[in-house]
């Protein structure tokens, strides 16, 4: 008896165990970016596709601040100023492959800076301040602000709060929020490099010896600018408007860019600013896109590279923004005229990955296979105790056969006795 039960209770650990185990290796198995929390370290270049995100937000360019680097370039010139001079040169095949080193604040100005400005502030209240929410990840920091506040708190406390506040971080970094789109073509070499240079951009305590170098592409470098900086205001695709659509609204998708201009036009176009035909007898405006001044030539140059070389995608793949929303309007800024609305394709929404979902859902299945192993447990000492019952009970009913009769013989002669 007390063996059957150890067996039982051995077995049921057993396959407790097993699920355990088979739950952790969904967990944390390699090779899942998704259910890590970031993209592997050697991400592949993919072409940016989808709706832009102002798109996504079913906003106008000239009601947001999103993408703006709040300089606009100078009036329209004359005709001979508007065309650069320059060969529109190809880089070589040798120069598409060479590797640059980047820092931090290299990829906080070709992803973050477009919308958080120099200083990382924001554009309040629509776009947020980076530097709250990083110096919220220093220890020492939060210990001075609770002081601050009258309240005292311990280190260990202060370490949850700050470990609490760099999962939130990096959560909005791989998925986005409301306003923010998600940045999942950024691998982890590179989120560390960016979040020690937001560290040291927050004044956070020993940022200085937390700098990291992360070695990129050309076409790398491209990819950075056009789907964090482009694609906040052009779409992928989408029909390439005429110069009356231009003066309505229509921003040209990223599609048309390397069509529209040659390379030494859109390096200038980008750096420095420079004059589009719009209206319906077409003239030269200055436009409504705003001057990246603080991105070199050699990085605009990089752009065009990265464009040519992948062509944006009207379907949404790896490391693009792309969502269902109500067609909406897509011009606007600072036009000579009122904008009007240009609509663009939609593409399904592309849910990015949770790890917290995946995670509940790796407990929710755990909980479901260890019901089924206690069930199954339960129906097999169910049965082999029902056994047990049967084995033991079938000797008394042979027992209470045998002496059935011998106690009717003995009332029988009890009778006579007294009868007598």
């Amino acid at each position: 008896m007390q063996f059957l039960k150890a067996s039982r209770c051995v077995a049921m650990s057993t396959l407790l165990l097993l699920a355990g185990r088979c739950a952790y290796a969904q967990v944390d198995r390699p090779g899942t970016a998704a259910q890590k929390g970031s993209v592997s370290k050697e991400a592949a270049v993919t072409a940016v596709a989808g709706e832009s995100w102002l798109t996504h937000l079913n906003r106008r360019f000239d009601e947001t601040s999103m993408g703006k680097t709040w300089r606009l370039g100078p009036p329209a010139p004359s005709a001979e100023e508007a065309t650069p001079q320059g060969q529109a040169d190809w880089p070589s095949a040798a120069a598409s492959q060479q590797t640059l080193t980047l820092h931090g604040s290299d990829l906080y100005r070709m992803n973050c800076q477009g919308c958080h400005g120099e200083s990382g502030e924001g554009a309040p209240p629509e776009i947020n301040s980076v530097i709250n929410p990083v110096r919220a990840t220093s220890v020492e920091l939060v210990m001075a602000r609770m002081r601050a506040a009258g309240m005292e708190i311990g280190r260990a406390d202060a370490v949850k709060l700050a470990q609490q506040s760099k999962t939130a971080l990096l959560q909005r970094l791989h998925n986005g929020g409301e306003n923010m789109p998600p940045f999942p073509h950024l691998n982890e070499a590179e989120v560390n490099s960016l979040l020690a240079y937001l560290k040291q951009l927050a004044a956070v305590p020993g940022a200085e010896r937390e700098q990291l170098a992360v070695k990129e592409s050309r076409i790398r470098v491209g990819e950075h600018i056009v789907k964090s900086t482009c694609h906040t205001c052009h779409a992928a695709t989408g029909p390439d408007p005429g110069p009356q659509q231009i003066w309505n609204g229509a921003i040209p998708p990223l599609s048309t860019l390397t069509m529209r201009k040659s390379r030494p036009e859109f390096i200038r176009k980008v750096t420095r600013g420079a004059p589009v035909l719009m209206g319906a007898s077409p003239m030269l405006y200055r436009g409504r896109m705003p001057v990246f001044y603080y991105l070199s030539e050699d990085e605009a140059a990089d752009v065009y590279l990265y464009m040519t070389l992948y062509p944006p995608s009207q379907s949404a793949g790896l490391g693009t923004i792309s969502a269902a929303t109500q067609p909406g309007s897509t011009g606007g800024g600072t036009p000579p005229m009122s904008g009007g609305a240009s609509s663009v394709p939609q593409i399904p929404e592309v849910q990015q990955p949770s790890r917290d979902t995946d995670r509940q859902t790796v407990l929710v299945l755990t909980g479901v296979a260890s019901f089924v192993v206690l069930l199954l447990a339960g129906g097999l000492g169910f049965t082999i105790h029902e056994l047990q019952r049967l084995s033991a009970a079938k000797p008394l009913r042979s027992l209470a056969v045998k002496t059935k009769p011998k106690g009717r013989t003995e009332d029988a002669t009890a009778i006579l006795q007294r009868v007598s």
